[in-house]
């Protein structure tokens, strides 16, 4: 008796749908073996090539197989995907508007043009693009997601902090995809607070943590024991400063989890007053700390001291992630009347980015980049600095923390803290912000930033 061998090309998505695949590939080839213009087999192939970075390779075949079927809704709506995850955000637009025109049925689509939409800066047509996605669809949590970084970036605040809290799913966390939801996380605050045990799950990055530490003050002030469970260096500090009684680090889980009521740290805008702008959590440098960035600064130059940062977040090829630079060369360029020392506490700076900051300045940039390894030492530098102009990263919290104003370089589209226009920003009122302009770019910016310093 014969045995039926499985399509190939049904065996390769049942392992593309189980997310192998590195192990669907064979199949797609299998199939196009037999059909050389498997549409079908074409995408996939291209789609699963691209999931392994593999971008040169993949492309290439998704086109291959919308040439063959352009008006499959399906074929525009991922490779729409892929070209806003190569930061190809205009042409994502143009693929995800074909596929929810050929097919308005599909959240997905719906959820992926919000992205990119939002991303443009059109951020009333991305909130409706989100909107559908989650009438299409109530129970998707990244179309939840792209609705609340919508509703956020339109500063419709109590709404959105409700929205956000489909964050922690660990389908949509794209910010941390290790901190998974291991242990239920409670959805309200204990009654009453005096007295209660918190535990606080990080479930973002440094910046992000501290910037939502400023909602946990009112439950520490109503008497709330506080831990917080995240990244040891953010939690060490966090205790250092008396903002949480103790820490664990991420890798720990909680034993106690009965006992201690442990919440989302991000969702406390949606548990505590939705409407409000509470201060960033007070910091305190470390004085020995302190005083040894003193002395290396006077070793450097003379006072006053000015830190830079041109570029923050991760590299964008690829993946659906917060990114922020400005040109180092024109930056440099706008800060040259600036009469003092300039200190570079750029993460991990590209040979090429500060030869140019260096050269559009005019003169010598010490480079502390360093210092970014050890929260401490940061603290320390931003305490000393007296200038810090920067695109938004981790060290503009912690300067707002010590209650010294940033002068925050705010890319197009706007982050939601920076809100979308306006000098000044709600969330750290003290920071004059330089924002580019959609159309012009960053020249009146950093012309006013030159004048500033003129």
């Amino acid at each position: 008796m014969r045995t039926s061998l499985p399509d190939p090309l049904q065996q390769g998505m049942a392992l593309f749908q189980q997310g192998q695949p590195a192990a669907a590939i064979p199949w797609f080839d299998q199939a196009l073996a037999l059909q050389a213009g498997n549409a079908w087999a074409l995408h996939f192939k291209g789609y699963a090539l691209c999931q392994l970075g593999r971008f040169e390779d993949g492309v290439p075949l998704l086109e291959r197989a919308l040439a063959a079927q352009p008006r499959n809704a399906l074929f525009n709506a991922n490779l729409g995907m892929i070209r806003y995850a190569l930061g190809e955000v205009a042409v994502a637009i143009r693929d995800l508007e074909r596929a929810v025109e050929i097919d308005p049925a599909i959240p997905e689509a719906h959820s992926n043009l919000a992205l990119a939409l939002r991303e443009s800066g059109d951020f009333e047509p991305a909130l409706a693009a989100a909107r559908r996605a989650v009438q299409l669809r109530p129970e998707f949590g990244g179309a939840r997601l792209n609705l609340a970084l919508c509703l956020l970036s339109l500063g419709r605040w109590d709404e959105a902090w409700e929205a956000y809290r489909w964050r922690p799913d660990p389908r949509v966390n794209l910010r941390d995809l290790n901190l998974a939801p291991t242990l239920p996380h409670g959805d309200r605050l204990p009654q009453p607070l005096a007295g209660a045990a918190l535990t606080l799950h990080g479930d973002q990055g440094l910046g992000d943590g501290l910037f939502f530490m400023r909602f946990a003050a009112a439950l520490r002030d109503a008497g709330a024991r506080l831990r917080f469970w995240g990244e040891p260096r953010l939690g060490a500090l966090l205790v250092r400063n008396g903002l949480a009684g103790s820490a664990l680090p991420q890798a720990t889980v909680p034993q106690d989890a009965a006992a201690s009521h442990l919440l989302w740290l991000s969702d406390l805008p949606a548990l505590t007053e939705k409407g409000s702008f509470p201060p960033p959590a007070r910091l305190a440098a470390l004085p020995a700390r302190e005083r040894a960035i003193r002395e290396r600064l006077a070793a450097l130059g003379a006072p006053p001291y000015m830190a830079v940062t041109w570029r923050a977040g991760s590299p964008r090829r690829g993946k659906a992630v917060l990114a922020k630079a400005v040109d180092p060369a024109a930056f440099g360029a706008a800060l040259r009347g600036w009469q003092g020392t300039l200190l570079s506490a750029q993460r991990e700076p590209l040979a090429d980015e500060a030869r140019a900051f260096r050269e559009g300045a005019g003169r010598p940039v010490h480079d502390l980049s360093a210092l970014n390894a050890d929260l401490e030492d940061m603290l320390a530098l931003m305490q000393v600095a007296d200038e810090y102009v920067a695109v938004s990263n981790t060290n503009v919290h912690l300067r707002a923390g010590l209650g010294k104003p940033t002068r925050v370089l705010v890319p197009w589209p706007p982050e939601y803290r920076w809100t979308r226009e306006g000098d000044r920003s709600a969330w750290f009122p003290s920071n004059p912000l330089y924002r580019e302009d959609r159309a012009a770019g960053w020249g009146e910016a950093l012309a006013r930033l030159a004048a500033d310093f003129g």
